[in-house]
């Protein structure tokens, strides 16, 4: 899509014999087993982390622990085909992993938002843009987008009598729809969990709808924006629905348009559309008056339009099948069924509680729902859908299988991957001390004749550098750089700069690549000084 790049975040949700943090260190480990899939990382690279717990991957991507959870960030992807297929390429190595390691078929993974107990978990999505996220431009141009985009782009969930909101209506809907029943569904997984419009943080202090975190990971004439209002899709339609819709309004509001449109509360507009699968959705604005859901979309799509209709295939796909779905909610949002998550689902869900004398009460319902979101196809209730005709594939065959173990064309995932590939190779992460690493992190210690600090969170090698922490180190993989210890000038790191992430940047990696064997040998002669040094003194 042009002008544009984005990726995702999963964590996913684990069931087995096996606890789910105990499933999930057995799969980050069997990941970077034997350079599986990609290359551990010796520096911890987030508050609380500990050596060795995540890594970069050869398709140019993630895997790591948070919080328990197995996380799995894709490459940079600059088409949609290739969003979808780098999704799923990380859900085909969790799942080959655990066939590996002996744990398939008693472990599962699962890619949704909640466990039906009260907890949730995240799907992020970042996307390239120039205007600062917490512009207040930006800001005010996406709340109204996001409380709405969930019609479209929610994977919707079955809620349980034990976790649902208090003071929730059990009784009627409002306005066309308010001689239904409210049966206990929410369009969107995460609208339940989301407690303010807008914030900094992605936690404490309560779960926003945007996140304006200013992380850009890419110089300093991009920004990044991470979006966690989000739910993880199985359905590769709603997933390009979402992740194109929202790619072109961000591109809209770079480009100084506004919808102006101000919602009077948008966390109510939120959950209130996510307790309403029957359509009819009204949102109130700040001047008192009342808008359709569907047309605060249109709203967006109608300018979308005018500026870049024709402008690439993925735009235009996206533009197309944005009115195409926003008519299908207007009119009848269950002919939306085997296009968009939250209608299979509720469709399906629906026809079971009829048929139980429990009706929406039966717990099997929830059995049910999270056989939507299992990624290993033996167990997956959207393989069943897909063989049945439902649910259809739309990325190319074999793309997903190909990102397993190589990046996306056309960003600097090209080159991330192929560095971290080289690098692999070298056996590089044979020369770090783990268990030094280990007992020295977050401590001060004397290595040698020089002053040795770890950090508990290293972002940039400029931090080994000042802290001379790089005989420990050796090497650190980010987003926009990679960088290896030179040992004959300890202040120079060997550094890849990856600083645009529109650019391949193969020349300037294939150069590092060359030089990576000469590199390791220098530092593996400087750690057999260093040990002989120590043996003798």
């Amino acid at each position: 899509m042009e002008g544009t790049l984005f990726g995702t975040e999963t964590e996913y949700a684990a069931a087995g014999t096996l606890s789910p943090t105990e499933l999930a260190y057995k799969v980050r480990g069997g990941v970077f087993e034997g350079r599986r899939y990609g290359l551990i990382e010796p520096a911890p690279r987030e508050w609380g982390e500990i050596p060795g717990n995540g890594g970069f991957l050869f398709n140019g991507g993630r895997m790591y622990l948070d919080s328990g959870h197995l996380e799995y960030a894709t490459p940079e992807c600059r088409s949609l085909d290739e969003i979808v297929a780098a999704e799923q390429a990380g859900d085909l190595i969790v799942v080959a992993t655990l066939g590996a390691l002996g744990l398939q078929g008693e472990n599962f993974f699962i890619k949704n938002n909640t466990d039906h107990f009260g907890n949730t978990y995240g799907y992020h999505e970042n996307y390239c843009i120039r205007s600062s996220p917490r512009s207040r431009s930006m800001v005010e141009g996406l709340l109204p987008f996001l409380v709405t985009r969930q019609l479209y782009a929610g994977a919707g969930m079955v809620r349980p009598a034990s976790v649902r909101r208090r003071g929730s209506r059990q009784g009627a809907l409002p306005g066309p729809v308010a001689s239904k029943p409210v049966p206990p569904f929410e369009i969107s997984q995460r609208a339940a969990f989301i407690t303010v419009d807008v914030s900094n943080r992605v936690r404490f202090g309560g779960r926003p709808i945007l996140n304006v975190r200013d992380e850009p990971l890419a110089g300093g004439r991009l920004r990044r924006l991470h979006n966690i209002i989000g739910d993880a899709n199985r359905s590769e339609y709603a997933t390009r629905l979402k992740i194109g819709t929202t790619a072109l309004v961000t591109q809209l509001l770079d480009d100084g348009w506004q919808p102006d449109i101000e919602l009077e509360n948008p966390v109510h507009s939120l959950r209130d559309i996510a307790a309403n699968p029957f359509g009819g959705w009204t949102v109130k604005l700040s001047d008192g008056s009342t808008i359709p859901a569907v047309d605060v979309q249109r709203r967006y799509l109608v300018e979308a339009n005018l500026r870049y209709f024709g402008r690439d295939d993925d735009t235009t796909w996206v533009l197309r099948q944005w009115s195409t779905v926003l008519n299908g909610l207007e009119t009848d949002p269950m002919r939306l069924d085997g296009y968009l998550d939250w209608v299979t689902k509720f469709l399906i869900l629906e026809r079971r509680a009829s048929r139980s004398p429990q009706g929406w009460e039966d717990p099997a319902l929830i059995k049910l729902d999270l056989a939507y979101h299992h990624v290993d196809p033996a167990v997956s209730l959207v393989t069943l859908l897909q063989k049945q005709g439902k649910l259809k594939p739309l990325a190319p065959d074999g793309l997903a299988e190909r990102l397993t173990e190589n990046p996306p064309s056309g960003s600097r995932a090209m080159a991330r991957g192929r560095v971290v590939r080289a690098m692999a190779e070298s056996r590089i992460d044979d020369l770090v001390d783990w268990r030094r690493i280990g007992r020295r992190l977050g401590e001060r210690g004397t290595y040698g004749d020089g002053e040795t600090t770890v950090f508990e969170y290293v972002e940039s090698h400029r931090e080994l550098t000042d802290a001379r922490a790089w005989p420990l180190i050796n090497y650190l993989n980010g987003w926009s750089d990679l960088a290896l210890w030179n040992p004959s000038d300890p202040d120079s790191p060997h550094v890849l700069p990856l600083g645009d992430p529109f650019t391949e940047g193969t020349v300037a990696a294939d150069e590092f690549i060359a030089a990576i064997p000469g590199w390791v040998q220098d530092i593996r002669g400087m750690s057999r000084r260093r040990r002989d040094e120590a043996a003798t003194s």
